[in-house]
């Protein structure tokens, strides 16, 4: 009996042996299969003028810090896309961000894993920040400007929509573009107001038709692109845009101002537009780690200096982050200015579509 019992018992602990030794080959295992990150799949904003440039600066950036990982691009749009499927990170407008966050589409991301995050603008960040979660990487800024003609005595002296009131036709304004002339609308009743985010869509009437009065008939409906031509081509004295249309201008670039002006007859309530680099609520675990890190590579200060300009042409994007400023204002002027209007402390970001 005591032969027997000593062999039962050599064998329980063989076989507790075994198991101890499967289990850590388990567990290693799947360490092992959750370090092997070999691709993630990104967006960016599809609405830069230069996707394919940006794209490129990313991932040069991406095989200096992580050359095993491979970047695969994907198209996805905010506005019209639905659920970011299979996109592991992507770019949004704030406009979207509560639709984005009520789906559960996007995850928060610790303030903490934002490299050097005093370079980025204040009220950006804050744009992107609900309770104590942050849903993103501020990288680009927009708005709808006053681009003028610095000879243009009249838009030079402008502050608000309704000095304008005694004149007609002298703006290139796609106030009859069907994308566009909500946001006039909404602009109007924010400045009537004096709310970044009103939750009216009513007293604007009155605001445009004078910018309808205002804007050269044969324009009305243009795109973006086609606004900026046409000024450039020397019809009006000014246009309605976004800052990154300036790059466009080839005949009147160097003779043209931007402000941001009051479409009402009260004071100017400024508000920008803003895009950030967000990780989708499906990557976990280390892929997650990995998206934080590519997160930061398209809102890195390096990648966006790059950005600004092309074959010695500043592209006249608004910046999220300060520092690139600097060295693009000591090359190109009008980033000087740029600065100013996105650096004002006033600025709130447009979250209302």
């Amino acid at each position: 009996m005591a032969k027997d019992g000593k062999k039962i018992k050599l064998l329980l602990l063989k076989k507790c042996v075994t198991a101890v030794v499967l289990s850590a080959m388990v567990l290693l295992t799947a360490a092992c299969g959750a370090k092997r990150v070999e691709t993630l799949t990104y967006a960016v904003f599809p609405y830069l003028p230069d996707v394919g440039y940006y794209q490129e600066l990313i991932e040069r950036r991406w095989s200096e810090l992580e050359p095993d990982i491979k970047l695969i691009r994907a198209e996805w749009d905010c506005y019209y896309d639905g659920v970011p499927e299979g996109v592991d990170v992507v770019m949004y407008d704030a406009v979207m961000r509560d639709t984005l966050i009520e789906n559960g589409w996007i995850s928060p991301i610790d303030r903490s894993a934002v490299q050097n995050r005093e370079d980025i603008i204040p009220f950006a960040m804050e744009g992107f920040t609900v309770g104590d979660d942050l849903y993103g990487i501020p990288v680009f800024l927009c708005g709808n400007f006053l681009i003028y003609d610095l000879d243009s005595e009249t838009l030079t002296a402008t502050e608000r929509i309704t000095d304008l009131s005694g004149k007609s036709e002298i703006l290139v304004v796609n106030s009859d573009n069907p994308e566009n002339r909500p946001q006039y609308v909404i602009e109007a009743v924010a400045d009537s107001l004096g709310e970044a985010n009103p939750t009216v869509d009513g007293g604007a009437e009155d605001v445009m038709a004078l910018l309808d009065r205002l804007a050269i008939d044969s324009h009305q409906s243009d795109d973006n692109t086609q606004v900026a031509l046409a000024y450039d081509s020397g019809i009006g004295e000014g246009y309605i845009g976004y800052s990154e249309s300036i790059c466009l201008l080839k005949n009147r670039f160097d003779r043209t101002g931007i402000k941001s002006i009051s479409f009402s007859d009260r004071e100017n309530t400024l508000r920008l537009y803003a895009d950030a680099a967000a990780v989708t609520s499906e990557v976990k675990g280390l892929r997650y780690e990995k998206c934080l890190k590519l997160m930061n590579v398209m809102a890195e200060a390096e990648v966006l200096t790059s950005l600004s300009e092309k074959d010695g042409v500043a592209q006249c994007l608004l910046l999220a982050r300060k520092s690139p400023y600097k060295s693009l204002a000591e090359k190109f002027p009008v980033y000087k200015r740029l600065e100013e209007l996105a650096r004002d402390e006033k600025n709130n970001v447009i979250l209302t579509p």
